[in-house]
């Protein structure tokens, strides 16, 4: 009997143990709670399942076996069957007997079960506190507004930088000197703007433009400025390629530039020089341009009309001291016409288009009138060997190509 009982308890929980199983096989499960037989006895007679009473059990109603295993239910009368009172008090303690020695058997086996406790139930009410008056949602409406308001301007910013970045790979693939500029602004004046003149972006350029001088668009390529600290010119070939100096002083714009520039299109050149009297003279070259690097830079004016004389071609008439025609020649790069002494070492006056020296540089050493031997800034057919207070070189694409 006690056999049959407690193997009816078994399939019991074995069955509801079944249902709370995880996909891990229970690991990860919290443990089940085992059913008291009265409890499984009660719902499947509320299922109209057959019920069997605890003392059914006690009499034999489920003793007999099939032979394969499985119980077979019985019709045999079983014994005088006390009194109601008596059996409830005989189940009773009969399962209070069985809950007894079930959990001594799972203390001996260290098997140990959890009380499960009821899922708290969630709770979807609105709280009413949170808006307490008008004050709060006036708050709320604000933060708000800030917020969007921060955003926007992120906005525009972020727009405002790209709009700039388009304006900048535009200028770099359309605006090559500052003629470009006059034609795309209508502003006038003279400002600095920069240039840059490869694809990769590796040397950029600062240049002045001159938007002003004879109807303006001139990109301006070498200054020489009357101040206390004057930028020395006395540089070798490589800085003479690449330039130096800076817009807002003195600066050499670079031969690698200036070739660039002069074989995109056809230039002229302007030159405007002054001296320590306060007056002014200028040069101007109907077509201008240099070779490349191969050829030393060679220069080549034509052209020419003003008031400062033809210093660079000789009108024409080419001698020894003609610019027009000859390669540019630093102290560290020879290649003047001379013999006898590289003209830009021995005088230590700069980078220039030396034949046999030259009746003009631009490039020599700054210095004040009344100084040394007249080797400075010079432009012989105005002020012959006199030192000069300024010059300026300017480029711009050529009005008769």
């Amino acid at each position: 009997m006690a056999n049959m009982f407690l193997m009816l308890l078994v399939v019991t929980l074995l069955t509801d143990g079944s249902k709370s199983r995880t996909l891990d096989g229970g690991r990860g499960a919290s443990s089940f709670r085992p059913q008291h037989p009265m409890e499984i006895a009660e719902r499947d007679s509320h299922n109209g399942g057959i019920v069997f009473g605890l003392n059914d059990i006690q009499t034999g109603g489920m003793e007999k076996d099939g032979g394969d295993g499985h119980v077979i239910a019985t019709n045999e009368p079983s014994g005088s069957d006390p009194p109601s009172g008596e059996v409830e008090h005989n189940d009773v303690a009969s399962l209070g007997n069985v809950a007894t020695d079930e959990d001594a058997d799972n203390e001996e086996e260290g098997v140990s079960y959890e009380r499960m406790d009821p899922e708290p139930e969630e709770n979807h009410s609105f709280d009413v506190d949170v808006f307490q008056g008008e004050s709060d949602l006036v708050v709320i409406m604000r933060r708000m507004y800030e917020s969007l308001t921060k955003r926007l301007n992120l906005l525009k910013s972020r727009v405002t930088s790209v709009e700039q970045t388009a304006r900048d790979i535009l200028a770099r693939l359309t605006v090559m000197d500052c003629s470009d500029l006059k034609q795309s602004t209508s502003g006038s004046g003279s400002y600095e703007y920069t240039f840059h003149m490869d694809h990769n972006g590796k040397r950029p350029v600062t240049v002045v433009c001159d938007m002003e001088t004879d109807g303006g668009g001139w990109t301006v390529v070498q200054r020489r400025l009357p101040h206390s600290k004057a930028v020395n010119f006395d540089r070798s070939w490589h800085d003479y390629k690449v330039g130096f100096g800076h817009a807002s002083t003195d600066y050499w714009v670079g031969l690698d530039n200036l070739y660039i520039w002069t074989n995109a299109r056809h230039y002229e050149l302007r030159i405007e020089l002054s001296d320590f009297e306060g007056d002014t003279a200028y040069a101007q070259y109907s077509r201008f341009y240099v070779e490349g690097e191969d050829e030393g830079y060679r220069l080549h004016v034509s052209g020419y009309s003003g008031t400062a004389g033809d210093s660079l071609g000789n009108e024409g008439k080419s001698d020894n001291f003609t610019a027009n025609g000859m390669m540019f020649t630093t102290h560290d790069e020879d290649h003047d016409t001379s013999h006898e002494i590289n003209c830009a070492k021995y005088w230590k006056i700069g980078g220039w288009w030396f034949n046999r020296c030259s009746w003009a540089n631009l490039n020599g050493p700054y210095r004040e009138q009344g100084e040394g031997d007249g080797i400075g800034i010079n432009w012989h057919m105005w002020r012959n060997k006199e030192y000069l207070r300024s010059s300026i070189m300017m480029i711009r694409p050529s009005r008769d190509p």
